[in-house]
């Protein structure tokens, strides 16, 4: 099931303090377990003349040279009033940008609302590209998926399959065939806009490998820095199967889709038999669907080809099937 996709302000100060410059300047470590929940920020603007309804709690605040002018100018009565009212609605942190100090008013209502202050020297513009981007990853849907994430040609591969149908030993043939791992056992996948997939091992898994027979191998240390890499979109899965002969198309013009957090990624089916080389298929699965990003479509084309012969013997136009699950009797091709 996908994990909850809220984010501790602890969280994110954290793992992003280098990327986005933060600093603290006021709330306890123990004030910082308000969740964010949206990865949009919002820039209060009128919210600080006290006009709070559509103040959304959940978003960071980036107050800039802006916000901490017009605090400044107005009365210091006007100015409490606002910053109460925009402190009162429970927000999950504010960040001041181009290391703007904060008024008084505005840490002492922080204060007593329990609302996180933290500075960064960018700009705003800058802040709220980065801040987005940290925020799209971190509350990304996440789920952990067993299988085995490879690069093949730049393709995205994983392969699934019963424990103990092959799938890190198909992937240790396409490392030493000179392709990547991602991720081995354990999948962590994402979505990112738009609509695509992500993989990549966890923490404790990254860059390891379990051979049966064998044990864990560290193939950054057997292969190289070139034999891995931390991430990679997903675009095909494999399925390593027992099926029989007739459990699969023939052609190759059937769609199948294996679908990972509501997006459906295409689905290749490659059935295990004594004698295959399954890194090789593999990897030609992998050169198939360049073809089709290229616009090939190989089954299609045939398809087309005997669609035209058959047209020709008999007169009669023969289009190709509206529907993608439907393909040429097996007779008809042989």
């Amino acid at each position: 099931m996908p994990r909850d996709t809220t984010l501790e302000v602890s969280h994110l100060l954290a793992h992003s303090r280098q990327a986005l410059q933060l600093e603290l300047l006021s709330g306890e470590w123990g004030e910082l377990d308000r969740k964010i929940a949206r990865p949009r920020i919002q820039k209060p603007g009128l919210a600080l003349s006290g006009f709070v309804k559509h103040v959304f709690p959940d978003r960071v605040q980036v107050l800039g040279l802006t916000e901490i002018d017009y605090l400044s100018s107005i009365p210091p009565e006007q100015a409490a009033d606002g910053i109460e009212k925009f402190c009162s609605r429970g927000i999950c942190a504010m960040v001041l940008t181009r290391g703007l100090e904060p008024p008084d008013l505005l840490v002492e209502a922080a204060k007593r609302h329990g609302v996180p202050i933290m500075r960064t020297p960018l700009m705003s513009s800058t802040l709220i590209t980065r801040l987005t981007r940290v925020l799209e990853d971190l509350l990304a849907p996440r789920q952990s998926i067993h299988g085995v994430l490879v690069d093949v040609l730049g393709v995205g591969l994983l392969l699934i399959g019963r424990s103990g149908v092959g799938k890190s030993e198909a992937a240790l043939d396409l490392i030493m065939k000179g392709h990547r791992l991602v991720a081995d056992d354990v999948v962590e996948v994402t979505v990112r806009h738009p609509d695509t997939v992500w993989g990549a091992a966890t923490e404790t898994h990254q860059h390891y490998m379990e051979i049966r027979g064998m044990g864990i191998l560290n193939i950054t240390h057997l292969f190289g820095v070139a034999a891995v890499r931390d991430t990679k979109k997903i675009e095909v899965v494999v399925e390593l199967s027992d099926v029989q002969e007739d459990d699969y198309d023939r052609l190759g013009t059937e769609v199948d889709v294996w679908p990972i957090l509501g997006v459906d990624i295409p689905l290749a089916k490659i059935p295990l038999r004594p004698g295959r080389n399954i890194a090789s298929l593999i990897e030609v699965v992998a050169r198939n669907q360049i073809l089709k990003f290229r616009g090939h479509d190989s089954a299609r084309e045939f398809q087309d080809k005997i669609n035209a012969r058959i047209a020709a013997s008999t007169g009669v136009p023969s289009e190709r099937p509206h529907s993608t699950s439907q393909s040429l009797p097996t007779t008809e091709v042989e």
